[in-house]
C-alpha cells in the first residue's frame, strides 16, 4: 500500500469537502471515495463504506462505490460483524486476515466468498444516544491495514465527526417535524369529525369523542381513519392542517 496523505492534507482536504459539497449525504460520498483513493496502492484497493446506526436499524449512508454498499448490506444481513460491533459499542475493530476470523464464521465465510480479506472499521465521534455511526475500510488482501492506515483512518473519522453529527442533529430535527405534523393533522380530522356528530345527533362533545372511539374499537380500526370517514361521508374531503 502506498504511503497515504500526511495528517495536516488530511485535515485539509476533508474541510474542503465539507465546504465544496452541497450537503452532508454529498459531503459523506465525497468522503468516502477520498479516504478508499487515499488508502489505495499499486498492491490493493482500498473500500469504504460509511455505516449509521439510528433507532435500532443499520444503513450504509454513503459508499465509496457499489461493492462497498454491497459488503455493507452483507454484514446488516447478519445483524453482526466487525462494522456493526465498531458502531454499536463505539470501538475500533480491525481484523487482519478473515482466513484465520472465528468470532463472525457465518458471516465471514461469506466476506471470503467476496475477496474480501481484511477490515478496519472505525467509529465517529457522535454525541448522545440517538445514533452511532463507523468507517468501514474493506480490502482483498489480508493485512492490508498497517499502524499507519490504522492513524489515517482514524484522523479522517476525527475531521468528519463534526459533519455527520450535523446531519444527525438534522435528521432528527426532521423526523420530530413529521411526528409533530401527523399528530396535528390527525387532531384537525378527529376536532372535525366531533364537530360532525355533535351537529347531526345534538349531542355533547364528550359523547361525540366516545361515539367515534366506540367505532374504532368495533372496527379495529384507527382513531383517525374513523373521524377521516366521517369527515369524507359528511362532504368534507381530505382535510389539512393550515398555519395563520
Amino acid at each position: 500500500m502506498e504511503h497515504p496523505s500526511p495528517p495536516e492534507m488530511v485535515s485539509g482536504k476533508v474541510q474542503d469537502l465539507l465546504l465544496d459539497t452541497q450537503d452532508v449525504g454529498d459531503f459523506l460520498n465525497e468522503l468516502a471515495r477520498y479516504t478508499a483513493e487515499d488508502l489505495s496502492g499499486p498492491r490493493g484497493e482500498v473500500l469504504c463504506g460509511i455505516t449509521l446506526l439510528r433507532h435500532r436499524t443499520a444503513a450504509t449512508v454513503a459508499s465509496s462505490g457499489e461493492r462497498a454498499q454491497l459488503l455493507d448490506e452483507l454484514q446488516y444481513n447478519y445483524d453482526d460483524g466487525p462494522c456493526l460491533r465498531c458502531a454499536r459499542e463505539g470501538v475500533l475493530v480491525h481484523i487482519p486476515d478473515f482466513r484465520t476470523e472465528t468470532m463472525w464464521p457465518d458471516y465471514t465465510a461469506v466476506v471470503l466468498e467476496h475477496g474480501i480479506h481484511s477490515v478496519l472499521a472505525v467509529p465517529f465521534e457522535l454525541s448522545g444516544d440517538e445514533a452511532r455511526a463507523g468507517l468501514n475500510l474493506y480490502s482483498d488482501r489480508a493485512h492490508a491495514f498497517d499502524a499507519e492506515a490504522v492513524e489515517h483512518a482514524v484522523s479522517y473519522v476525527a475531521q468528519a465527526s463534526k459533519g455527520l453529527r450535523l446531519a444527525v442533529r438534522l435528521a432528527q430535527r426532521s423526523d420530530a417535524a413529521t411526528n409533530l405534523k401527523a399528530a396535528l393533522d390527525s387532531r384537525t380530522v378527529i376536532d372535525t369529525a366531533v364537530g360532525i356528530i355533535i351537529a347531526q345527533n345534538r349531542c355533547s362533545q364528550d359523547e361525540a369523542i366516545e361515539l367515534i372511539k366506540s367505532a374504532s374499537s368495533t372496527r379495529n380500526v384507527k382513531l383517525r381513519e374513523v373521524a377521516a370517514a366521517i369527515v369524507y361521508s359528511a362532504g368534507g374531503g381530505s382535510l389539512k392542517t393550515h398555519f395563520v
